[in-house]
């Protein structure tokens, strides 16, 4: 990623076994506060999204012995890989014993260290956004939003002048919506016209987010879009609802990621140095 682009929207946050105690909580307070977090179940599908999503910060879970050996050989293959050096690795664990600590040397400068879990959750969600501030994991943005052009049902009714609009969502957040407009209808919604009322409709549930203003224009293969901010941003039931299907749709691009490259097969079981048994 260019230098600016991670400026501007900093790094995807992708939790690797992320079923540890307590990540319920700890992964609606980080949608809560925008972070663009994603999940991969099983370490046999991690290189293939991790080569997609370049720069991603990584963050694995990994407490039970013979399983922090595998995530452990699996951070330090990823750092031998030229198509992975981009990852920024972090792993959640209880403790790390002297051969643990001596095997990720191995792994720097793509491992940047521990977040030691701890199950009071409030403390364990602390530590992770600590790191994730430290990397700019949002980048100037700081709302997540998430590209619904291939929802045909995604669609804005906007009300101005006692005439009703139609617009087809292309982008959903919290705060806003990028939306086409028929050409014929674009000189009526120049940068800072203000919308009196603006009704979205998404995934069959019907958004009402009052007055908006549109804060840009321009036009994309040859259709004309708008920028539209809300007066306030989305709260209680509605704000819940595009976090969800902002996540739904993370998950949903995972999961054709996975399906398209097959599973990576490398025996991360091995013992990190010679004489060392493996079921140590």
């Amino acid at each position: 990623m260019a230098e600016n682009q991670q400026a501007m929207f900093g790094h995807k946050v992708i939790f690797l076994n992320p079923d540890f105690p307590g990540h319920g909580e700890v992964f609606k307070k980080l949608a809560e506060d925008e972070y663009e977090v994603y999940f991969i179940q099983n370490y046999r599908d991690a290189k293939s999204v991790l080569r997609e999503y370049k720069d991603s910060i990584c963050i694995v879970y990994a407490d039970e012995a013979t399983v922090k050996r595998k995530m452990i050989n699996f951070i330090v293959s990823c750092s031998k890989d030229g198509s992975l050096t981009s990852t920024i690795f972090y792993l959640i664990t209880s403790d790390l014993n002297i051969k643990e600590k001596k095997a990720l040397e191995e792994a720097k400068p793509c491992y940047e260290g521990v977040i030691s879990f701890n199950p009071r959750t409030s403390f364990l969600t602390q530590a992770i956004e600590l790191q994730l501030e430290e990397k700019n994991a949002k980048g100037r943005r700081q709302y997540v939003r998430v590209s619904c052009a291939d929802d045909k049902d995604a669609i804005a009714l906007a009300e101005m002048d006692g005439r009703l609009y139609k617009f087809k969502m292309h982008d959903i957040s919290i705060v806003g919506s990028a939306c086409a407009v028929e050409p014929k209808f674009a000189q009526f919604f120049q940068k800072g016209t203000v919308i009196s009322s603006v009704n979205f409709s998404l995934a069959g549930k019907q958004i009402s987010v009052g007055e908006v203003a549109v804060y840009a224009t321009f036009t994309a293969g040859g259709v004309e879009k708008l920028v539209l901010l809300f007066k306030n941003p989305l709260v209680g039931e509605n704000k819940d609802f595009v976090h969800n299907y902002i996540r739904e749709k993370f998950d949903s691009d995972i999961h054709t990621i996975i399906k398209s490259h097959p599973r990576d097969e490398e025996d991360y079981s091995k013992a990190f140095a010679e004489g060392e048994s493996e079921d140590k």
